[in-house]
């Protein structure tokens, strides 16, 4: 007797409110405004004027505009109103003089308004890595946010080639790999996996080529095999997947001993050294962590792609011993902040946040269509949030209430309850039998950003990649006046889009 393939299915975005399916802002607009208009009656105004603001702040509760509401782009229009008020909506790098002064090495580097807050720094060789990688974790501190970050390469098996009773037992594993983030009191703010894609050219190839053509080579084959690269080569599609693992600094205990005084950096080199080893268990392959050169590389890869083949010539050189790219080089020389998209260098992003997860059930490969799409450059990043079992009892029992509060008060005013109300209902039932049978939970959100050189390639791989997305059951939602922070969350730095002072 065969086993039933197992499905998958996503829990709605819970809409449902605090009042008759508003939320808490729209409910302070409308009491905001029977308040000022009752005032103005009071103070012997005309009802027509009086009226006024209860109408107006009505609207901004309720009126939406490209599927969000008009209060939901309050703070989006205040922000990038005040980048171009202030003209830091331009930015564009010092450039300093060689001194050649052991100086240099200590300043911070010059960063856009988007990227305030973060430097690299060295954390220094950890035992357990590789024996061929002694350079070093490159370790993000972000100041602004008071967390630590640091990445590590992973790679797996051809996840699309494999059976469906494989493909859910790795799926599987997965699930355990991140459900051991999920302790009382863990010191894991999120774990972000990036999924880059860019065409990955056949300097790559032709070096394999080179390395492996000896004296009796058949000269026919080498050129039937040149010729095959030249077909194949706009087609091949690199993929690189990042691990990177953030600790709040304010979650970490001042009683841990460290020679380097510095606790958080300790407890995410451990948390590195942990993960290492379930994906191991997991049979996935993780490399070293990247070391500070190799951070900056990835970072100025994803910042500005159209420098790639420049790394790559560099890399025949000296050059790649002492890493290709210093972190005073990770970040971008000019940026400038669009409505519609961000520009870093001579690369253009576009950033889109998944505001749908797929409605129906689902199998373990049902991202294929857009992690497997090669319309151009992009970026991938799914952001899990650990939520320690006491919390998530505690979400659940709050949003069981909610929910029932709710419908009570539908029922009351007349109102009908609809499918998604019912749906989300089902959906807490679900979390609960799944807390009680001992499974984690995790809050995850998604980014898909999209870099083009110029406008008419990035307007076409963004129509390409939204269509992939919506094969996928995916509904993507433009992150318009707020690309620049998208493009931040979505690079290996453990930053959220949630992030004050980048006024």
């Amino acid at each position: 007797m065969t086993e039933a393939a197992r499905t998958y299915r996503f829990a709605p975005l819970d809409r449902t409110g605090l009042l008759l399916g508003l939320g808490g802002v729209q409910c302070a607009l409308v009491a905001a405004g029977i308040f000022v208009s009752g005032l103005l009656l009071d103070a012997g105004t005309p009802p027509l004027a009086a009226s006024l603001p209860v109408v107006v702040l009505s609207a901004a509760a309720f009126a939406r505009w490209r599927g969000r509401g008009l209060h939901e782009w309050a703070p989006v229009l205040a922000r990038f109103g005040a980048l171009r008020v202030a003209r830091r909506h331009r930015w564009s790098a010092p450039i300093p003089l060689l001194t050649g002064t052991p100086s240099d090495d200590r300043r911070e580097p010059a960063l856009p308004p988007f990227l305030r807050g973060l430097t690299v720094i060295d954390a220094g060789p950890v035992p357990w890595a590789p024996a061929t990688n002694r350079l070093g974790v490159g370790v993000v501190r972000d100041r602004a946010c008071g967390m630590v970050s640091a990445s590590i390469p992973v790679q797996g098996r051809e996840f699309s080639l494999l059976e469906r009773a494989d493909q859910e037992r790795a799926l599987h594993q997965w699930g355990d790999v991140l459900a051991a983030f999920c302790t009382e009191r863990t010191r894991i703010a999120r774990v972000q996996v990036t999924e880059w894609a860019a065409p990955a050219g056949l300097s790559e190839h032709e070096r394999f080529l080179a390395q492996h053509i000896g004296e009796h080579a058949n000269a026919e084959a080498v050129e039937s095999y040149r010729e095959l690269l030249a077909e194949a080569g706009p087609m091949s599609v690199g993929h690189e997947a990042l691990i990177t693992v953030t600790v709040d600094q304010r979650r970490v205990t001042n009683s841990r001993t460290n020679t380097d005084g510095d606790t958080a950096v300790a407890a995410l080199l451990d948390e590195l050294r942990l993960l290492a080893l379930r994906l191991d268990a997991a049979n996935l392959t993780a490399r070293a962590p990247l070391s500070p050169p190799q951070l900056a590389e990835a970072l100025r890869l994803r910042l500005d792609p159209t420098c790639r083949s420049r790394l790559e010539a560099r890399a025949a050189t000296l050059a790649q011993l002492a890493g290709l790219v210093s972190r005073h080089a990770a970040g971008p020389v000019a940026t400038r902040v669009a409505w519609d998209h961000v520009q870093t260098d001579a690369s253009l992003h576009r950033a889109y946040w998944v505001a749908e997860w797929p409605r129906l059930e689902v199998g373990p490969n049902w991202l294929e269509p857009l992690l497997l799409h090669g319309a151009g450059v992009r970026t991938f990043s799914l952001i899990y949030e650990p939520v320690p079992p006491s919390r998530a009892h505690r979400r659940v029992d709050r949003d069981s209430t909610r929910l029932a509060a709710d419908e009570e008060q539908r029922a009351r005013a007349g109102f009908r309850i609809g499918a998604r109300h019912r749906r989300a209902q089902t959906a807490v039932l679900e979390r609960e039998a799944e807390l009680v049978a001992g499974y984690a939970e995790l809050a995850f959100a998604g980014l898909l950003t999209v870099t083009a050189p110029d406008p008419d390639s990035l307007a076409a791989a963004c129509a390409s990649y939204e269509q992939a997305a919506a094969q996928a059951g995916l509904e993507l939602r433009a992150l318009d006046g707020q690309h620049d922070l998208g493009l931040v969350a979505s690079l290996p730095l453990g930053r959220s889009l949630a992030v004050r002072g980048l006024l």
